[in-house]
């Protein structure tokens, strides 16, 4: 009985003491947790904008630098087989007549496109490692050639022997390493124009075949034409804006960066002939005629990327964009418009120069 006498519970006040503590105990565990949590997010979500924004820096950046080139010729030098009144005819993907290897734009408020956001198209030619196979036939569909690996039929290619250069779209290859450059109408499905008779500084001899080149080359190689259009897209449904691009060979927009909100470009202009730049003007509406029609040798494009989730942020961001802007003044930063809004925002900005524009190459 005495032993039993001695054993006694916790009082009341023991009791609401350790639940206390015990929920103090909790509530930090929780705040850890909701804290961890929180940071994986943001470190989720900033890793996931770096990759976009070094993945679109990089897309870009290859093609700004490899622009302008077509082989041993200028692009002044450069004719075009391609038939421009057919319907798959596209001035942006199709135009080789003198092409501009360069052209921007600032994209409309209609349709899908980011308004007020720039837009780059990039033309040129990559080398093969396909040659004429002796000289050609003038009045003959076929060129005969030293290989067609890395060629597809309807593709566009470019001719050249160092003094002319003519682009046209292969129609067929045959067997027995050969091209085939008929005219008549381009195809729908690969959404290309096909060839025409005559062009702007050339036509077939009288009598020719309606398949003939400017000249018979007596030798010559040949290169694949490459246009690549760069804009900005949103979905109506989600406000999700993504990086697209547009090439010769297909009929709708490629996306190649998701969460890209902004682009915004700045241009580098001089003289042909040397590696020096005058002046640099921002491409927008008032400046695209001056733009399109000077010798730009560098382009610095400054993306605004988004994080894919939102209430990341524990405010709403402002950034410094463009990067160029003057932001010692806090009204000169760009915020989101809505107070609301909690996604993480990145500036990514680079600058490329035009390789075969730095030369001192004349081109």
């Amino acid at each position: 009985m005495k032993a039993m006498a001695k054993q006694s519970g916790l009082t009341l006040v023991e009791l609401l003491i350790a639940s206390t503590l015990g929920l103090i105990l909790l509530l930090g565990v929780v705040q850890l947790f909701v804290s961890s949590s929180d940071s994986f997010r943001m470190a989720e979500s900033i890793g996931r904008m770096q990759e976009s924004g070094r993945l679109a820096q990089d897309v870009m950046g290859r093609t700004i630098r490899n622009a302008d080139y077509w082989g041993c010729v200028r692009g002044s030098e450069v004719v075009s087989a391609l038939d421009d009144g057919d319907s798959n005819y596209d001035e942006d993907k199709h135009s080789f007549d003198n092409p501009q290897a360069l052209e921007f734009g600032v994209a409309p408020a209609s349709g899908n496109f980011v308004a007020g956001s720039d837009t780059l198209i990039l033309r040129g030619v990559s080398t093969v490692g396909i040659s004429l196979d002796g000289a050609m036939n003038n009045s003959s569909a076929v060129l005969d050639v030293t290989s067609t690996a890395g060629i597809s039929e309807d593709e566009i290619l470019l001719l050249t022997d160092c003094s002319d250069a003519i682009i046209f779209q292969a129609t067929g290859l045959p067997a027995g390493k050969k091209i085939q450059h008929n005219t008549g109408k381009g195809d729908a499905s690969s959404g290309t124009p096909g060839n025409k008779k005559s062009g702007i500084s050339w036509s077939c001899p009288s009598g020719g075949s309606a398949n003939c080149f400017p000249k018979a080359f007596q030798s010559g190689d040949i290169y694949k034409a490459y246009s690549f259009s760069y804009y900005l897209e949103e979905d109506a449904a989600t406000g999700r804006r993504s990086l697209k691009m547009e090439t010769i060979g297909s009929n709708s927009a490629q996306e190649i960066v998701a969460d890209v909100h902004d682009m915004q470009m700045q241009v580098g202009i001089g003289d042909a002939g040397d590696n020096v730049i005058n002046s640099w003007l921002d491409v927008t509406n008032a400046n695209l005629t001056t733009i399109n029609s000077s010798y730009v040798k560098a382009v610095r494009i400054s993306l605004l990327v988004r994080s894919p989730e939102d209430r990341v942020a524990r405010q709403r961001q402002q950034v410094c964009f463009p990067a160029w802007t003057d932001c010692s003044l806090s009204a000169n930063l760009w915020e989101p418009a809505d107070a609301n809004d909690r996604h993480y925002y990145r500036v990514y900005t680079s600058t490329y120069s035009i390789r075969n524009r730095l030369l001192n190459t004349g081109t």
